[in-house]
């Protein structure tokens, strides 16, 4: 993948529905050379599919959480057991297995308290292994815009701070080394 391919992505992201032509002039190419690049992409696995993103409460789904989960037995076959079952639920938009404390988290979109209460006693308590259940409803969302970062990026460049009167760049002492 080189800069020209990167520069598909990140348009793509934000932009799913945008004419190959309009996006050739974006990125300088042709559009048959641009057409051809996101046909390799989609090949390669890279670009995977694309959607609409809708708001849930216009939909008729305004509460929003996120559930984790934590199963009694971590063996593979109770694994696949639970995330066959949760692939199931319409409500369940994200699921993801974790490392940690927390064995799957969970977002989901109910249309209610009561919805969101019978999801989790009548549908997901009732999944064979599961152990605790933790729920934590959005408030407000601050950020949500699901584009993955494509672009090269330089290491991070933590900004120099004085400490005790000595000059620190956190990644180091005034010349570098980790020490102040």
């Amino acid at each position: 993948m080189d800069a020209k391919d990167r520069q598909i992505l990140e348009v793509l992201q934000r932009e799913g529905r945008i004419a190959h032509t309009r996006l050739a002039e974006m990125v300088d190419l042709s559009a048959p050379a641009v057409l051809a690049r996101v046909r390799k992409l989609e090949e390669q696995g890279i670009i995977t599919g694309y959607q609409a993103v809708v708001e849930p409460e216009k939909v008729g789904n305004p509460i929003v959480c996120y559930i984790g989960v934590t199963l009694v037995h971590h063996q593979s076959e109770p694994l696949e057991q639970f995330a066959e079952r949760i692939s199931q639920y319409p409500q369940i938009l994200e699921a993801y297995h974790l490392t940690g404390g927390t064995d799957y988290l969970l977002k989901v979109a109910v249309s209610s308290l009561p919805a969101l209460e019978s999801f989790l006693m009548m549908e997901l308590a009732a999944i064979p292994g599961v152990d605790k259940v933790h729920t934590s409803m959005v408030l407000s969302v601050i950020k949500a815009n699901g584009v993955v970062p494509v672009a090269l990026e330089e290491p991070l460049r933590v900004p120099a701070r004085s400490v005790n009167g000595h000059r620190y760049n956190g990644n180091g002492n005034g010349n570098g080394n980790g020490m102040y």
